[in-house]
């Protein structure tokens, strides 16, 4: 009997993943509650849905795509996705917030996959990565694009740094990216 018990409880936390969403904080600004969206391969606030994908074949059993939804936040992050393998978020080598393709694990030489922190609390709770956060002007109506502050890496006065706010949710938000 202790044994049952014992493989439901780590099936039921095998299962009991957390899934949240990512808002961005920066009063008194453009991107000021502007959602955190996959989109091409990189991420941006502002400026259009993600751009999320399902298989004709998969139907109606297709989670709906139409927001950005995150997995771990501690030490790695990656989208909250059904295709096999996943979908990993990396600091690319120029700084860029950015997410590995469906079926391939591919991360550039010299990307950053680690650094990130998730906090709960009581209304939302605080994804941080470990130098923090920016997102610049990615020109007309793309909205601003998301870089991880990294060492040798400049940014122009009209970058913004901001806060990520998360709230969780119990779906994941797409079959891919």
């Amino acid at each position: 009997m202790k044994t049952a018990i014992a493989f439901s409880a780590l099936i039921a936390s095998t299962f009991a993943q957390c899934y949240f969403g990512v808002i961005s904080a920066r009063s008194a600004s453009p991107i000021h509650l502007q959602e955190l969206t996959a989109r091409g391969g990189k991420f941006f606030l502002g400026g259009g849905p993600p751009s999320s994908y399902c298989p004709v074949q998969i139907g109606d059993a297709c989670p709906p795509g139409n927001y950005t939804v995150f997995a771990g936040g501690e030490v790695n992050l990656s989208l909250a996705v059904v295709v096999p393998g996943g979908q990993q978020v990396y600091v690319a080598p120029d700084g860029t917030l950015s997410y590995t393709s469906p079926h391939s694990a591919f991360i550039p030489a010299g990307s950053i996959v680690d650094g990130w922190s998730r906090t709960e609390g009581e209304s939302f709770g605080h994804l941080t990565f470990k130098n923090g956060l920016i997102a610049c002007p990615a020109g007309e109506g793309a909205g601003y694009q998301v870089y991880g502050q990294i060492p040798n890496v400049t940014f122009t006065p009209d970058c913004l740094g901001f806060s990520a706010l998360t709230s969780n949710t119990t779906e994941v938000g797409a079959w891919e990216y």
